[in-house]
């Protein structure tokens, strides 16, 4: 092939066009994955500048000529990326023949311009599409550095230069006594990053990034991290995914032209120049390009602000993969026939009979069907994840396969296909598990007696190994238990009937051994096993073990693999018998039935269990601690002694194991005091608690009780009885009344105001407020997170408005209706423990919004709206924008200066001094979120909107003013007058006391506001017509956008 060909022009001895066309062609061909081809390129180049400087063409040589090259996946040059560390500026001896390209063309005839001083054309230059082809290539950075060295003392970098490089290469200078170091920003470093130091070690010296740089600089982060996505070429659906993770922070609420340096909200604008050289400059799936066009609606990316924006991309999606662009077939009609398949099967016989097989190919036959798997999309979207599921018909599965599998060309085959065949084996797993589970749960029904103590009976077998060896720890971080409940689970409610039946066991034993004159004896002994909820209790001739008392090996003559395995619990071996010990019971749990895949790692659990002797001057002592138990319906207490005198506590239910840290005792020398202190403990925490029938009624002054799905009820004085409080104590217990308040100051709750059933789930709480000192009380569920738990790592779990730390949360009202009785039996802890919370700064505005909050006292209850005061905010916003009547908007980003003026300014909102305010967050849990005030004075009187706009779904709620009105609205819309336009007058704050309300629950609740957004049917409702139908982004702009005067 001739010169001119590979490099695609006509001959000319015209040396720039030359250099242009060969850095062109060269930037398609990566020299380490395509040698030959970039070869090719480069002697092409080199001919046709000998021709352009007077010689002849050379002939073509004879022997085989350079292979022609061929397109590759990526244009990109290959970034090698090492680790952030430091380089120190070193001395280059190697040199590099030249590099013409059209980016150092341009470097060099900006570098000796007027405009070298100028930093919006170095910003150009950095991420013009010529630039980043080659940035990474280190013969463009050694010619980079050539270029800055040969300008000389005559034209020294500038700042604006070294400061666009820091940016593009990101590194930073650190500068010592006696040498100046270089440090990398993760994933920066190449081949040829030296040469950069080189041009950086010149000066000025770039030290640290403010502002837009720091921005700039993670967008070329996020530009090799993309290319790095395309070089890579899988493109499965994590790539996807982490595509659209990188885009979202390229959408408009992110895009600024002055940052003020926070990547994880920030991107400038002119990194849009960065994606857009990169979808043009690489060939990419479809998929990819179909993300794009979707994160962006580049759809609607033709006027305005979106396409000043994004305008760039959609045509290049529009010529790179114009079947993303085309109008999609939404199958509507094959997906809800697909959704009645599997009813219309069951109904003609199941999945296995002929009518049943003769519906689903009769559904394949379908004109839309055979439409539908050609559809790329659809194959993506739908039936790749939905219909290629083992709960699928797998009659329509086979089929599938089949289909694809003899055509691999339609979208998606062989992934089709293999998904199918692990859809298929799941199902044979969930099938036989199912089958399993049945059968179990029909045992389960079952009577409970002796013979079902046996472990032959898999329910019995189950519950023996996951309740008698519960501490039982693998030499893995997993708990034998863990593994269980995993694997092979007990049924639960089976253990609680087999409890309830008070069902044991006994085992006789004969020991022999010789006494002190040498005589042969026997002793007869008598074991007998009691079957608890959550523990086995052995016990020997009537005492309770809490130690293990018998050989293992003395006892592993014993044929009978259930009798040992029933007293594995009480035997004891050597620590250094342990892989014997492991290697015996593993052949025992064999002939009992144990799933094979489970075999090695219970043995092993179990041997760590009974290898618990080690050898001692008198004898052996006892590794294993000793334990205590004592059990209630529901809960396990038990306490653990541990030989340096430690006793731990510990709670047990079917939710886990928790230790109780106000019971644990240090300095307990012997097991008879571990005992006394042990049974002290189980008659402390088992002590009857108090009946409402013995009630001293004269404690309780008032009751209000809210009930699920019925108007509230108020008692006083008299009408207050112990079979009223009954009553109304049952009913919580079924979650039929949801919150109940005792003298206007002590409320029982649960978590939601209304339940459908009472097996819908839910969680309550004890709270108490002492108004005279702004204080607050919660009854414990668990003093251990309480007491020694750091506060902001501390769960906070959604209740009501708002959220409750996770030790005052209860799964079951047992213990906040125990503590309840006794409060009003005149014992002043309710026989629990409490927290005491009070707010050293903010007092009164904490307590405001904890009582309305968590519990739930109205606005008049609270002492009113906290009017006239000023604000408090748990998270200050990015940025916000304020107006006064006529003026223009004043926008402004929030830092330590202008945060007394925030909080002027929405002082200034509710005095009436301004018609607009906004205020703009980045949260955790909503992603951007705006709050717009908007007020207008009417003859004298204020009317005023708040506005609530979340990017993250598209979303914009107006915080209604009248409830009743709004949520009793049939179909005529009572209208009110609002800057000219009429609205629905629900949605107009005349009394600004609701709306001061809203803000200040609104502030303090950040930064998770979720639970109080969420909590009120009718609180937020969509906004006027007029605004609605605009659309969520041209809405959102004439909210957040407001022009003087404008409507």
């Amino acid at each position: 092939m001739q010169p001119w060909d590979l490099l695609g022009l006509e001959p000319t001895r015209d040396t720039g066009a030359i250099r242009r066309a060969y850095a062109a062609a060269a930037a398609r061909y990566n020299p380490e994955e395509h040698p030959e081809e970039f070869l090719a390129v480069r002697q092409a180049y080199e001919q046709a500048m000998a021709y352009a400087r007077g010689q002849e063409q050379p002939d073509a040589p004879a022997e085989d000529p350079a292979p022609q090259p061929r397109p590759v996946e990526s244009a990109g040059p290959v970034a090698q990326e090492a680790e952030t560390g430091g380089f120190t500026l070193w001395e280059e001896t190697q040199g590099e023949g030249d590099f013409p390209c059209p980016a150092l063309e341009r470097f060099e005839e900006l570098y000796r311009s007027k405009q070298r001083r100028d930093r919006k054309q170095w910003d150009l230059w950095f991420t013009s599409p010529e630039f980043l082809a080659v940035f990474h290539d280190p013969r463009f950075t050694h010619a980079l550095w050539q270029a800055v060295d040969q300008a000389g003392e005559d034209f020294p970098p500038p700042k604006e230069f070294q400061l666009a490089l820091a940016v593009a290469y990101r590194y930073r200078a650190e500068v010592y006594q006696d040498h100046t170091e270089f440090v990398l920003e993760q994933g920066a470093g190449f081949e040829g990053v030296n040469h950069i130091l080189r041009i950086a070690g010149l000066g000025p010296l770039v030290r640290k990034l403010q502002g837009n740089d720091v921005v700039l600089s993670v967008a070329y982060q996020d530009y090799d991290t993309l290319c790095g996505l395309a070089r890579a070429g899988r493109w499965g659906q994590p790539d996807l995914e982490r595509l659209q993770k990188f885009l979202m922070r390229y959408s408009s609420a992110y895009l600024k032209e002055r940052c003020s340096g926070r990547p994880e909200t920030e991107r400038n604008i002119l990194s849009m120049r960065l994606l857009e050289a990169f979808f043009n400059d690489h060939s990419l799936p479809v998929d990819a390009y179909e993300v794009l066009w979707n994160i962006f609606d580049l759809n609607s990316a033709i006027m305005g602000r979106s396409k000043v924006f994004y305008g760039r991309l959609r045509e290049i999606v529009l010529a790179k993969a114009p079947e993303v662009c085309a109008p999609r077939e939404r199958f509507v009609e094959l997906r809800t026939a697909y959704n009645d398949l599997g009813p219309e099967v069951q109904v003609a016989g199941g999945e296995d009979s002929p009518r049943g097989r003769a519906l689903v190919e009769r559904f394949m036959a379908r004109e839309d069907f055979q439409r539908a798997i050609r559809n790329r999309v659809f194959v993506r979207d739908e039936l790749l994840p939905h219909w290629c599921s083992w709960f699928s018909n797998p009659h329509l599965l086979q089929a599938l396969s089949a289909l694809y599998d003899a055509d691999q060309a339609l979208p998606y085959a062989s992934s089709v296909v293999e998904t199918i065949r692990q859809a298929l084996l799941q199902r044979e797993e969930e099938m036989a598990a199912k089958r399993e589970r049945e059968q179990l749960a029909q045992l389960a029904m079952e009577d409970i007696g002796p013979e079902s103590c046996t472990l032959s009976n898999p329910l019995f077998l189950r519950y023996f190994l996951q309740t008698a060896f519960y501490w039982a720890e693998g030499q893995e971080q997993e708990s034998l238990y863990a593994l269980l409940d995993r694997e092979f689970p007990s049924n639960q409610v089976w253990n609680q009937r087999l409890a309830q039946a008070e069902l044991s066991r006994s085992i006789p034993l004969t020991q022999s051994g010789t006494d002190e004159t040498g005589q042969n004896i026997q002793r007869t002994m008598e074991l007998q096993l009691l079957f608890h909820q959550f523990y086995v209790e052995y016990r020997m001739d009537g005492q309770i073990l809490c130690n293990p008392e018998l050989p293992f090996w003395g006892l592993a003559q014993l044929e009978d693999d259930e009798l040992f395995l029933l007293l594995l619990p009480i035997l004891s071996a050597f620590q250094d018998e342990r892989e014997e010990v492991q290697a015996h019971l593993r052949e025992r749990l064999a002939r009992l039935g144990l799933p094979d895949a489970l075999l090695s790692r219970t043995a092993e659990a179990l041997a760590g269990e009974a290898a618990c002797l080690i050898p001692t001057d008198g004898g052996a002592a006892i590794l294993r601690p000793a334990r205590f138990c004592q059990e209630a319906e529901g809960e396990l207490y038990s306490c653990v002694w541990y030989g340096n005198g430690q006793l731990l506590a510990f709670r047990r239910t079917a939710e886990g194991l928790g230790l109780l840290r106000e019971f644990c005792r240090d300095g307990v020398n012997s097991l008879q005091d571990a005992w006394r202190i042990s049974t002290e403990i189980f008659k402390e925490v088992f002590a009857p608690a108090p009946s409402p029938d013995e009630l001293n009624t004269g404690l309780c002054q008032h009751l209000h009780v809210e009930y699920s799905a019925m108007p509230s009820q108020d008692f006083e004085g008299e009408d207050i009885t112990p079979a009223l409080l009954a009553q109304l104590l049952q009913g919580f217990e079924m979650k039929q009344v949801t919150r109940l308040v005792v003298n206007h100051n002590l409320v029982l709750l649960w978590s939601q105001p209304s339940f459908v059933t009472a097996a819908q789930p839910g969680t309550c709480a004890l709270l108490r407020f002492r108004d005279e000192a702004r204080a607050r009380d919660g009854l414990l569920s668990d003093w251990d997170s309480y007491y020694y738990g750091q506060a902001d790592q501390t769960p906070q779990l959604p209740f009501r408005m708002g959220t409750l730390p996770d030790y005052l949360v209860h799964r079951t009202p047992q213990k906040p209706i125990e503590a309840l009785i006794a409060l009003l039996n005149g014992i002043d802890s309710g026989n629990g423990r409490w927290s005491n919370k009070v707010n050293l700064y903010n007092t009164e505005y904490y307590y405001y919004y904890y009582k309305r909050t968590q519990g739930c006292f109205s606005v008049e209850e609270c002492n009113g709206a906290l009017l006239r005061r000023r604000y408090v905010l748990n998270k200050m916003p990015l940025c916000f924008a304020y107006q006064e009547a006529g003026g223009a908007v004043t926008r402004r980003e929030v830092n330590a200066s202008t945060r007394l003026t925030l909080t002027d300014q929405l002082v200034r909102f509710e005095l009436g001094g301004l018609d607009y305010l906004s205020l703009s967050w980045e949260l955790e849990e909503l992603g951007p979120v705006h709050l717009v005030l908007l007020h207008q004075k009417a003859d004298k009187e204020r009317r005023a909107l708040a506005v609530l706009i979340q990017d993250s779904p598209q979303s914009i709620d107006y915080l209604v003013a009248d409830r009743r009105e709004y949520i009793n609205t049939d179909r005529k819309v009572r209208k009110a007058e609002f800057r000219g336009r009429m609205i629905p007058r629900y949605l107009i704050h005349y009394d600004f006391a609701g709306l001061r309300d809203f803000l200040d629950l609104f502030f303090l609740s950040l930064p998770q506001p979720k639970s109080l957004l969420h909590y009120e049917f009718g609180s937020l409702a969509s906004g006027p017509d007029y605004l609605t139908k605009l659309g969520f982004a041209e809405h959102r702009r004439r909210l957040l956008e407001p022009e003087p005067g404008a409507n």
